[in-house]
Formats: structure tokens, sequence, C-alpha cells
């Protein structure tokens, strides 16, 4: 709680419930506090109505799979909290569903909150006639137990590192939506982010899951001439102060 300036004496009924009830250690799960900027931050870049940024939002608190289907397989494990918010993660969702990817890359596990809710969307793209599909990559092969048995035809997880990986796994395939959720290195960041550009579709939009932790998005927006855009999160009741995403939209090859 250091690391982060809060204190039991400045804030001590925010502290009282970190430390009581919530068993998230560094990878906080949470409800954000300024979804509306959310909206408002997505409709320009992916070039749709704010109307329907809020309506994608509003199908994740519908959809049966992220709510009690998530909480079931939350149920007993020690290192997860009975009800389960996405964060900013929420924004991968609607952007999935506005941009209506045919492949979809993720570097990141860990539970799986992003790849559940990015198959999530690609399920309802699906629906409407826009299928999809997503690979994710992690070292750890027990990763990603949050993800439903039913949205696994969709996914293909691969356990290794990506610097061995990533570019043949990507060989033939044209990325439309990257994003990286590996730890906040510059090294990694430039190499996953380079790598996923030298397999881009003809309009890729690419996501910094650590926000601006690094300086890789904007060193790329620079040299690609597009626009770097920054969303700043803000967490409701909980002593993580957020970091929100980089995004890079429609980036024409």
């Amino acid at each position: 709680m250091r690391s982060y300036g809060v204190s039991f004496r400045a804030q001590p009924l925010l502290v009282a419930r970190y430390v009581l009830l919530d068993p998230d250690v560094g990878d906080f799960n949470y409800e954000l506090d300024n979804e509306h900027e959310l909206v408002d931050f997505l409709a320009g870049p992916l070039g749709v109505s704010r109307e329907t940024i809020a309506g994608y939002l509003a199908e994740i608190g519908a959809d049966a799979e992220l709510g009690r289907g998530l909480a079931r397989r939350a149920r007993w494990r020690i290192d997860m909290k009975r009800r389960i918010h996405f964060g900013h993660r929420v924004g991968w969702y609607a952007i999935t569903r506005a941009l209506k990817p045919r492949l979809v890359v993720e570097t990141g596990i860990k539970h799986g909150l992003g790849s559940l809710i990015l198959l999530a969307a690609l399920k309802r793209n699906a629906g409407e006639g826009s299928p999809g599909r997503l690979i994710s990559f992690d070292t750890d092969p027990f990763s990603g137990w949050a993800v439903a048995e039913p949205l696994r035809e969709s996914w293909q997880p691969i356990f290794a590192s990506t610097f061995d990986v990533l570019d043949l796994s990507l060989a033939g395939k044209e990325v439309d939506l990257f994003i990286c959720d590996t730890p906040p290195s510059y090294e990694i960041e430039s190499f996953e982010m380079r790598t996923a550009m030298q397999h881009a579709s003809s309009d890729i939009t690419l996501i910094a899951a650590n926000g601006d932790s690094t300086t890789v998005l904007p060193e790329l927006a620079l040299e690609l001439n597009s626009e770097y855009h920054h969303f700043v999160e803000r967490p409701r009741r909980h002593i993580y102060p957020g970091s929100g995403f980089g995004l890079l939209a429609h980036v024409q090859r």
C-alpha cells in the first residue's frame, strides 16, 4: 500500500476493506469510477458514437459468463474476489465490438480476465456475422482459468516466451487488434509491438495495457505518423490508483 501512497491514517476504511476482504495482490480487479470518460475517450479514435460505445459496455453486465459464470469458476480460489470486475479491460471489450477484428492477439494471460472479456466480445461479433479469434501468449501453462469452456473454441493459448514463438506463431496471419499486457518492460513491449506490426493487417489497432509505463507506443505512433491516445482510469473504492491504457487506433500500413 505504501507504494501506492495509501495510508491507514488517511483512509482507514479503504485500507481496512482491502486488508481484510480483498485477496488481490498486484493483479487488481475493480470497477471503473470514470466509465463515462471511457465512453468519450473511445468514441473519437474508433469513429463511432458515444451511444454505440455505451451500448457495448452495457452488454458486459448482461453477459452470464462475465458475471455468474465467472463468479462460479472463482468460488473456491483464495486469490480472487467473489465479485470480479474488469477495470479498464471493459474498454478492450468495446474496442473489439466496434472494430470487429478477425484476429486479436494478446500477450499476457495470468487469470485470463482479459482473454475472457475479449472472447465474449468476439462471440457477440460472430453472432452478428463477423467471426474472429484470439491468440494469447503466456509462459505459465496454468494461466487462463477464468476462460469459460464454451468460449475456448475461438481461443488459442500458447504457453511460451513471446521472444521464442511470437513471430513464428503469427507467420502467415494478419493481426487486426494487438494487446500488450505483459509486465511493463521497454524491451518486452518494444519487441512484441514491433513483431505485431510485422504481421499487421492493412488496418491494425494496438493497445498498451500498462498505460504509459513505457514509451514504446508513443514512439511507435511518431514513427507511423499516427495519433497516440491514453486513457487514465480511476478505480472505484480501491487502494490502486489505476494506470489506464495506451491506444493507437486504425494504423494504416
